[in-house]
């Protein structure tokens, strides 16, 4: 491995470790084995809090399908993020045993770039009206026109994506 490209992976494995250092022992950068994942969290937690939901991520992510937890309403709240990295368009299976998902686009420009919010009976309502899957993967797609999140639930707007200063 030639010298620039041993520095370049040892100071991103430094960072990486930087953050889990301190994330490890954050209330709500805790939580995923997965940095993306913490960061689509800690996102979905700051809308959440503007909200006056009292979100809480929750300490042991060995559940079926759900990440934070509202305190106000016991509201089971999955979330899902993808970023400009990703070039299949989707991620995980969505698993059961949520009340509502979050989904959350981060752009190259590493801003929110699509953010939606769904109920599980909406979501499972426009998944039967499309004949797919009740375990789909998270996708890109989902943020369309024609998408989950425009039709069952909402598709936030670039104005209040940017209004609520997620990250």
């Amino acid at each position: 491995m030639n010298r620039e490209r041993k520095k370049l992976c040892l100071d991103y494995l430094k960072a990486r470790k930087a953050f889990l250092d301190v994330a490890n022992d954050d209330e709500v950068l805790h939580g995923n084995d997965n940095i993306i994942g913490r960061i689509g969290e800690a996102i979905a937690h700051s809308f959440l809090e503007q909200m006056e939901r009292r979100p809480k991520v929750i300490t042991h992510q060995s559940n079926p399908g759900y990440d934070i937890i509202c305190e106000h309403d016991n509201s089971k709240i999955s979330v899902k993020m993808i970023t400009a990295e990703n070039k299949y368009g989707h991620t995980s299976k969505i698993k059961p045993n949520w009340d509502e998902l979050i989904g959350i686009e981060l752009g190259a420009d590493l801003k929110v770039k699509n953010f939606g919010l769904i109920t599980k009976e909406a979501f499972y309502e426009e998944l039967k009206r499309r004949n797919q899957s009740s375990e789909p993967n998270f996708s890109r797609s989902m943020f369309k026109e024609n998408g989950l999140f425009a039709l069952g639930g909402i598709r936030f707007p670039k104005e209040l994506i940017e209004k609520y200063n997620l990250i």
